[in-house]
């Protein structure tokens, strides 16, 4: 019995060394953010930029850091909820209406990993469009990280706002509202 029991009192005490040797080089210390969700407020498209409203992450908010396989979503806000209750109600974009009574209006985006656009696309003359299709508008800018994304068990319709902000635990009250430039 004590013949056995000596090898293994030998593999714990190696096993229970410490390891040895340099820590290594400091790291940056933490503070980026890896995801996060915003809004952009009082956003005009006009003739004088050409229709098109455009944002660094940076400076929309500071401590975003977007990597090239994060999912960047974007939702316009569309109003209240027509059944009169007080939930507003956000489109994804790109967006097409037809409402205008001139064609068709596409809110639509584009993003690279330091900025992204908001513009309007689509077959109508935007110098004619109405000013509630063009003046005051609200964007809510919603950033995932592809490693957050990848670990999270379930899917989710990206179309609906309300099942991302359930999904991701989107806390509304902490929503950075920045307006437009």
């Amino acid at each position: 019995m004590t013949k056995k029991l000596i090898p293994l009192l030998f593999v714990i005490a190696i096993l229970f060394q410490g390891c040895k040797g340099d820590d290594g080089a400091p790291g940056v210390d933490g503070g980026t953010v890896l995801g996060t969700t915003f809004d952009l407020t009082k956003v005009n498209f006009t003739a004088a930029n050409k229709y098109v409203t455009s944002y660094t992450f940076a400076a929309t908010s500071p401590n975003v850091k977007v990597l090239e396989s994060d999912l960047v979503l974007i939702y316009i806000y569309w109003g209240q909820d027509v059944l009169g209750n007080a939930l507003d109600t956000w489109r994804l974009m790109p967006q097409t209406t037809y409402d205008t009574g001139l064609g068709a209006l596409i809110y639509n985006f584009d993003r690279t990993v330091t900025d992204f656009s908001i513009f309007l696309d689509g077959n109508v003359d935007y110098s004619k469009l109405p000013a509630s299709y063009t003046q005051n508008q609200t964007f809510r800018v919603v950033i995932i990280p592809s490693d957050f994304s990848s670990r999270k068990s379930g899917t989710v319709d990206y179309s609906d706002y309300e099942a991302v902000k359930k999904f991701y635990n989107i806390d509304e009250s902490k929503i950075a509202k920045y307006p437009a430039k």
